[in-house]
């Protein structure tokens, strides 16, 4: 063995003395089972955690529906929130089968999950409704959400606090999101756009993103072919390429303007020619 000398806080050697008194060891004894127990923590869960370490100007930052935690080593904890409301089988939703709504927000969260590079741990589900009408729900969009991913569900509850006849659901993504991929579109990138511009009423279960399709654009994100990648909101196409330019430090052209939602749309910025995948040259970031 070689010998290494260190300097320790008086405290610290105060308790690793009253510790090998008990255990009837050296003091070297106790330093040396601490560091390889250390060591040991790190080779198994330290990639995501730092055992025994205060952490010290955690890094909290929101992003659109999102909060991630730095938690430093390439790795975050993400909170990721999607909310559905007035659309259902109940009084004063606009109607459509439950089914239907299940499979769309369903392919909302895997779109948005896997856009954010995030491996999800569990997705909970909040409800605003009855509990039969809940847990018909919860079984429907527990089996459509994992057809798209392997993650765990749990319904974490359901307030009727006011009877507003109308449906309303909250999914809730936690996860661990991989830093070491950047999502960082930049100035002179070209503007894609993938899938279909539609929203709202006019929305089917056959203009849904397939999950082979995200996942194959997401790695031209971790190959470096493109800058970065978004799910497509409510306000269109604009609102996302603006989003993207904002990020990159510019101003967002585009050469038309489209609808879409994140179930059935997403946008790439790329310096390179991105037409070979199947997304559409929609604009630029100046």
């Amino acid at each position: 063995m070689k010998l290494v000398s260190l300097r320790l806080e008086e405290e610290l050697i105060e308790k690793i003395d009253e510790v090998a008194r008990k255990t009837l060891q050296s003091r070297s004894e106790i330093i040396r089972s601490s560091i390889a127990l250390y060591l040991s923590l790190l080779e198994n869960i330290g990639f995501y955690f730092k055992p025994s370490l205060p952490m010290k100007n955690v890094d909290v930052y929101e992003e659109r529906n999102a909060v991630n935690v730095d938690l430093g080593n390439l790795t975050s904890v993400s909170v990721l929130s999607v909310s559905y409301g007035g659309v259902g089988e109940l009084e004063l939703d606009f109607r459509r089968d439950l089914g239907f709504v299940a499979e769309v927000m369903a392919n909302q969260v895997a779109v948005e999950t896997h856009c954010r590079f995030i491996t999800p741990l569990l997705v909970m589900l909040t409800s605003t409704c009855d509990f039969l009408y809940t847990h018909n729900f919860f079984r429907m969009f527990s089996e459509a959400l994992r057809e798209r991913m392997k993650v765990r569900t749990m319904l974490s509850g359901y307030e009727e606090f006011f009877e507003t006849k109308q449906s309303g659901f909250v999914a809730t993504v936690v996860g661990l999101r991989d830093m070491s991929t950047r999502n960082s579109p930049r100035r002179g990138d070209r503007i894609y756009f993938f899938g279909n511009a539609v929203s709202g009423a006019e929305l089917s279960e056959e203009e849904l993103l397939d999950m082979a399709d995200v996942e194959r654009l997401v790695g031209l994100v971790k190959e470096g072919k493109a800058s970065a990648i978004f799910p497509v909101k409510s306000g269109g196409l604009q609102e996302v390429a603006d989003y993207a330019a904002a990020l990159a430090g510019g101003k967002a052209m585009l050469f038309e303007k489209r609808g879409g939602c994140p179930a059935t749309a997403i946008v790439l910025t790329s310096a390179e020619d991105l037409s070979g995948y199947g997304c559409e040259l929609v604009g630029e970031i100046l």
